[in-house]
């Protein structure tokens, strides 16, 4: 008998012996599928309060109670033993109250003897082991064994493991649960959610979609009214957003330090970022209850920064609160406003010089001698300015004269006089860049854009009864769908709600 316990306690220790030096790789898994109810929160192994996504990362072995190097070692688990483990800054998982589960890989190396329905069980530290579910149940013969599971960690990043009979236990992760999304790897996004017909899809990396290092990638899949990303601010007070876009840091010193630094970017067919608001929209419509637009246009604020960071040292047009580097339409009048000077519930509105083209000027004043005067053309004008189509005004001050301009061009204008006096001068020119351009154009900017769109509010009258009498329009403020045929609007209609390409898969 004593030859049979000499014999059986020889080989538990050539087992543990083995159990210690066997090599157990590293490899990934499959996250467990959760559900996520209408009530919120992950279902796996045990409820977590609050809907979380999933923000992976590189597979990691968090512990090993052999030790082997693991962050976490401690020596085998004895029978019915319960052991804290804090995870917090292990593998990736945040310190904080950034994770709220792990997505873990769990093996237990336990001994031949183990008896029939032994279990691990995992869950936060300091709650109650709510709906006790076995991550992994073992017994007799098991050598390695694993499984992977979802498991809630407390506020601290702890977990505790309890396991009835003793094994070592091995925990390799691959991810965390979070309602905070971080996201580290150059081309993935921070948080990546796909919808389908509406629906909330998946969270993965995405280099395909965000080309960089992105926050928040949304992408929809549904070809009715849907949204990749959708910020609403259903009561707030100042300074509240929907989405708030923002650089964190704009560094200026002489030049501008950052280039293409945006808080918010928008590309696309037809609209990029779009700005609904009472007050002011980007690249905004605000529709009324009728469905007709009431306002349209672009709101852009340069604040907090002192001088132009393109001509710091000289005085300047300064920053620009709406930049383009193409043209700039608006079918109202184009107003500049002054502060009034003694009045403060009043402004000084001055509306912009208009014709049909892009005019460039210069002035002055001078005076006669001889009966010839010089005007130099300043440079800024002349780099500008096309050679042809000067015209010069010559006002004579103080008397009567007779004048005539004998020479102009972009270096010099020559004028002769019957007396020496003083006169004003105004030279005119067109801009170089811009001297071909004809006022009339195709009629885009005020075609529908869609068949049941409404004439807009925000046209004056004169110029409703222009898009009523060229066609454009009926009388009682709809589409004229014949024009809209004759014209191939229809076409561009149609084109417009045709699905449009979906990404694929990288």
């Amino acid at each position: 008998m004593r030859a049979t316990v000499s014999c059986l306690g020889i080989l538990f220790a050539s087992f543990f012996a083995l159990a210690q030096e066997v090599d157990i790789p590293l490899q990934n898994w499959t996250v467990p599928p959760y559900a996520a109810p209408s009530t919120g929160g992950i279902h796996a192994m045990v409820d977590v309060s609050g809907p979380r996504a999933f923000v992976p990362v590189q597979p990691c072995r968090v512990a090993d109670t052999r030790g082997n190097g693991a962050p976490i070692t401690g020596g085998i688990l004895g029978n019915s033993e319960a052991r804290t483990w804090s995870v917090g800054g292990i593998c990736g998982i945040p310190n904080g109250l950034d994770a709220a589960a792990i997505s873990v890989n769990f093996t237990v190396v336990s001994a031949p003897a183990t008896p029939q329905g032994a279990f691990l069980l995992a869950w936060p530290t300091g709650s109650p082991p709510a709906n006790p579910v076995a991550v992994i149940t073992y017994g007799p013969g098991t050598t390695i064994l694993s499984n992977a599971a979802i498991v809630p960690i407390s506020a601290g990043e702890q977990l505790t493991i309890n396991v009835s009979h003793s094994t070592h236990v091995i925990m390799d992760v691959n991810g965390y649960f979070s309602d905070t999304i971080t996201g580290a790897i150059a081309g993935s996004s921070g948080f990546y959610l796909e919808t389908t017909a509406g629906y909330a899809g998946f969270f993965k990396n995405k280099a395909a979609i965000c080309t960089g290092n992105c926050g928040l990638v949304g992408v929809t899949q549904s070809t009715g009214a849907a949204s990749g990303v959708s910020g609403l601010a259903s009561v707030g007070g100042n300074n509240s957003a929907g989405v708030l876009g923002r650089v964190a840091t704009l560094a200026i010193s002489g030049t501008l330090g950052i280039y293409n630094a945006h808080g918010v970017r928008g590309e696309g067919a037809l609209g990029g970022v779009l700005g609904i608001s009472p007050y002011e929209g980007v690249a905004g419509s605000l529709v009324n209850s009728s469905g007709s637009e009431i306002a349209y246009g672009v709101l852009g604020l340069a604040a907090g920064i002192a001088t132009d960071p393109g001509c710091p040292s000289s005085p300047c047009s300064g920053p620009w609160g709406v930049f383009a580097h193409a043209n700039i339409g608006a079918t109202g009048a184009k107003y500049f406003l002054d502060p009034h000077p003694t009045d403060p519930s009043r402004a000084i509105g001055y509306i912009s010089l208009e014709g049909p083209e892009a005019g460039t000027y210069f002035r002055g004043r001078a005076r006669f001698q001889n009966g010839t005067a010089r005007v130099p053309v300043p440079e800024h004008f002349r780099l500008v300015t096309a050679p042809d189509g000067l015209t010069v005004q010559i006002t004579p001050i103080g008397e009567m004269a007779t004048v005539a301009v004998v020479r102009m061009d972009l270096h010099e204008i020559v004028v002769k006089a019957s007396r020496n006096v003083e006169f004003s001068y105004l030279v005119q020119g067109v801009r170089e860049t811009h001297k071909e351009i004809s006022p009339f154009r195709g009629s885009g900017e005020f075609a529908p854009r869609f068949a049941d769109s409404k004439i807009p509010d925000w046209l004056s009258p004169a110029q409703k009864r222009r898009l009523i009498e060229n066609g454009t329009y009926r009388e009682n403020g709809t589409v004229n769908l014949e024009t809209a045929r004759r014209l191939g609007w229809d076409r561009i209609w149609e084109e417009r709600s045709r699905p449009a390409p979906q990404p694929t898969e990288p």
